[in-house]
């Protein structure tokens, strides 16, 4: 059953149980447009991100050595690793912006023109916001357990010598 004010969704015994309205509609535009702002932004530090990297991988060992005399020591590589290190960053915090902005673009085209298909690929692009985020937060808290017990046997052992 479907009219121009909302869409009702049935389930198989002809009972509905889901019904998105026009005030749905209207939360649903806004979260489109603030989560569209939210992921150029995104798109943009990585750029500015990724910039920064080619900068330190290209020039950052020449200007390293310059300013300290352990940067001569060290050489160019350290500032390669750290540049490298930030254009991983860039390419991480790509993906959740990418999911943002079609979330956000596919909803904004599903309430526009009632089309249920660019809905289901909204919500599946956000389910995979979702993830990627859950999946990083483990990869996170797995790195900090293990430095939390790196940490205390390195405590352990300087305690015993």
């Amino acid at each position: 059953m479907e009219n121009n004010d909302e869409i009702v969704i049935e389930q198989p015994s002809g009972e509905p149980k889901l019904i998105i309205d026009t005030t749905i509609k209207n939360l649903l535009m806004e979260v489109a447009k603030w989560g569209k702002f939210i992921s150029i932004v995104g798109f943009v530090f990585c750029g500015i991100i990724g910039l920064i990297a080619l900068v330190i991988i290209f020039a950052g060992g020449a200007m390293f050595s310059k300013l300290s005399p352990i940067g001569a020591r060290l050489g160019g590589g350290f500032t390669e690793i750290i540049g490298v290190i930030y254009l991983v960053f860039a390419l991480i915090y790509y993906f959740p912006s990418k999911y943002l902005y079609d979330f956000s673009a596919y909803v904004k085209q599903a309430i526009l023109i009632d089309d249920q298909e660019s809905l289901n690929y909204a919500f599946s692009r956000m389910k995979s916001l979702f993830r990627f985020w859950g999946i990083l937060l483990i990869v996170m808290l797995s790195i900090y357990a293990l430095m939390i017990v790196f940490g205390i046997m390195t405590l352990i052992l300087a305690a015993t010598i």
